[in-house]
C-alpha cells in the first residue's frame, strides 16, 4: 500500500545542497528522524480507526495483533516512507490484512461445528468449522493513513526547514 504525500517540493532544494555540504551524514540522519517522527501518529491512527472499519469483536482481536513496519529511503530528490501492516492471529496463522483493506473479512461461523466426518483422517478436518465471507467497510489502513497526510507534511516540512537552517549556518 502506498499513500503518497504531495506538496514536499522543498525537498528537492534540500538534497541538492545536501549534497555539497560538508556534514552530509549528519544532516541525512536528522532529516530522516524528522521525517520519521511523523509516522507513530499514522500507526495509532489506523488501531484507533479499525473500529469504524471492522465488526467489533474482530476488531478487538485483530488491533492488539496489527505490526506495522517502517522502512525509509533516500533516493536522489525522493524520500520514500513505507509502513508494512501485518497481523498474526491465533496459532500463528498471518490474518489477511490485504482482504481486509479491499472490503473483504473471511472468518469461521461463531458457535457452529461440523459433525465429524466418517472420512476424515487427520483431526484437522475432522471438525471443521464452517467460514463464511463478510463484506466490511474497505480502506481501515489506506483511509486512516491519508486522513494522516497533512500531519505527515507539516512533520517532513519542519524537518526540510530544520535542515535548510543549519545548511546555511554551515
Amino acid at each position: 500500500m502506498s499513500v503518497h504525500v504531495e506538496g514536499v517540493d522543498r525537498f528537492r532544494v534540500v538534497a541538492r545542497r545536501l549534497k555539497q555540504a560538508a556534514d552530509r551524514k549528519e544532516l541525512t540522519r536528522e532529516l530522516r528522524k524528522g521525517i520519521l517522527k511523523a509516522v507513530p501518529d499514522l500507526k495509532n491512527a489506523v488501531r484507533e480507526d479499525a473500529a469504524a472499519y471492522l465488526p467489533d469483536a474482530y476488531a478487538e482481536e485483530l488491533v492488539p495483533a496489527l505490526r506495522m513496519t517502517t522502512s525509509s529511503s533516500f533516493n536522489g530528490d525522493q524520500v520514500t516512507v513505507r509502513i508494512t501492516v501485518t497481523a498474526v492471529g491465533k496459532g500463528g496463522n498471518a490474518r489477511h490484512v490485504g482482504a481486509l483493506e479491499d472490503g473483504d473479512l473471511r472468518h469461521p461461523v461463531f458457535g457452529r461445528s461440523r459433525a465429524l466426518k466418517r472420512h476424515a483422517v487427520h483431526k484437522a478436518t475432522s471438525k471443521a468449522n464452517p467460514w463464511v465471507r463478510q463484506q466490511v467497510k474497505p480502506g481501515f489502513v489506506s483511509k486512516s493513513m491519508n486522513a494522516g497526510q497533512p500531519a505527515v507534511r507539516r512533520e517532513i516540512e519542519a524537518a526540510v526547514d530544520r535542515v535548510l537552517d543549519k545548511i546555511a549556518r554551515g
